[in-house]
């Protein structure tokens, strides 16, 4: 068993923990109650950690259960004997809730990052400077990728003072270069190279993998957080989603193509899954693996021909068909895609962040047989400019209806939201093997 130490545990007093631990853990431990922060910190350090982790789980259900989300999330990664407390509760519905949770997360501000994605409970953002790094927004834990200079496509430009000033930004693929070369600022790289990026946890080498899809023309490369550079995946080409699974990569292009890579092998190869399913990219298409087992592929279209007016502006503006949005599942005996009509008692969630399917035993709150999305349409930042409508919502499977998240409005920023599914197993695991 894992044990919790007092440093972890006085990590998560200073909010509501504070005053809900007072009420229960003196009298479990024998104590007298206390009902300042001191009084509590004092029982703390006088307190092993072995205690903490010894605690019978009807006491800590008591402790988590009076806790706001935000914070029955951070006990969830101190121990697996709280994680599974807090499984439990999840599992029973007692925190579901329909609040709107404002995170302090560390310096610099997230505003000022370019947020490339989210997955297994992570955040991958690109600074000022166009490096990356991942960030928990539950425990505010932010761990530096590798050096954006590390990818192939990227050259770093000194000055006279020997400074970093400029990134020299080759559009080239394993086939050549496509186009001439951009000298771009430190602070411009990430809106014309960085497309979408991942975060897998190798559970065979117990280390994080982080996947980036960018440009020229959608490739890929990825990065281990132990090692200081990034790898290319030469020679495919219009990479729009990724999957991880048993040791393997899975990739699928903008026709219906998928590879699978063995990132632990000496030569890297991709395997062939599935060939070309489409004849024109006209669709956004994502890639995951259904709780079943099964491989699925889902088509969302792109911009499409209804007609929209902005309730501020008055201004008419494109909307989406995303009503017609198809799933597949992805017969890899004879090679080919079966659509499917029902995810029975599961969801989907499409857009900028890592695809997932999940069912609503585990996540109540969610309507079962729905897609979730956010927008990634790939020139948002062009969205305001053209009068284009954010696309945002929940997409009803058996009827086609969309009930939106946010209100209809134009977009304004050069990013959409991305969902992002906490996940307390990962949170403070070992990073480095």
């Amino acid at each position: 068993m894992e044990m919790c130490s007092r440093e972890e545990i006085m990590d998560l007093c200073p909010q509501n923990m504070c005053c809900v631990i007072p009420q229960v853990l003196p009298k479990q431990l024998c104590l007298p109650p206390c009902s300042t922060k001191e009084e509590l910190r004092t029982i703390l350090t006088e307190t092993t950690a072995r205690e903490f982790s010894d605690l019978p789980h009807d006491i800590l259900m008591d402790i988590i259960a009076m806790l706001e989300i935000p914070d029955a999330l951070r006990a969830a990664s101190v121990c697996s004997s709280w994680r599974s407390v807090h499984i439990k509760l999840h599992n029973l519905g007692n925190l579901a809730e329909k609040r709107t949770y404002k995170l302090t997360l560390p310096e610099p501000p997230i505003s000022r990052r370019y947020l490339l994605g989210s997955s297994d409970g992570w955040l991958v953002t690109a600074d000022e400077r166009s490096e990356m790094h991942i960030l928990n927004p539950i425990t505010g834990e932010q761990i530096a990728l590798p050096s954006v200079i590390t990818i192939n496509q990227v050259t770093p430009i000194f000055n006279r003072k020997g400074e970093l000033c400029k990134y020299r930004y080759s559009r080239h693929t394993a086939e050549g270069v496509t186009e001439s070369p951009m000298t771009l600022p430190l602070d411009k790289l990430r809106y014309f190279f960085h497309c979408k990026a991942f975060v897998f946890y190798d559970k065979f080498v117990r280390s994080y993998i982080v996947v980036l899809i960018h440009d020229p023309h959608k490739q890929i490369s990825f990065a281990r957080l132990e090692h200081d550079k990034w790898t290319w995946l030469p020679p495919h080409l219009g990479i729009h989603d990724c999957a991880y699974k048993d040791g393997l990569l899975y990739a699928v292009t903008s026709f219906g193509e998928i590879f699978s890579f063995d990132l632990d092998a000496t030569v890297i190869t991709a395997k062939v899954i599935m060939g070309r399913t489409k004849e024109y990219a006209c669709e956004r298409i994502y890639i995951v693996h259904a709780p079943c087992g099964d491989l699925l592929q889902v088509w969302k279209p792109q911009e499409g021909n209804g007609n929209w007016v902005d309730e501020i502006t008055g201004f008419p503006a494109l909307v989406s068909n995303t009503q017609n949005t198809r799933i597949f599942r992805v017969d890899t005996v004879a090679k080919k895609l079966v659509q499917i009509f029902s995810l029975d008692d599961h969801v989907l969630f499409i857009g900028n962040n890592q695809t997932s399917c999940l069912g609503v035993s585990e996540y109540p709150q969610l309507k079962a047989n729905h897609v979730y999305f956010t927008d990634d349409f790939e020139c948002l930042s062009s969205k305001s400019m053209w009068g284009l409508r954010l696309d945002i919502g929940v997409l009803n499977l058996e009827d086609k209806s969309i009930d939106e998240i946010v209100a209809p409005r134009l977009f304004l920023k050069c990013r959409a939201p991305v969902f992002l599914v906490p996940n307390p197993s990962m949170m403070n695991s070992t990073l480095h093997g």
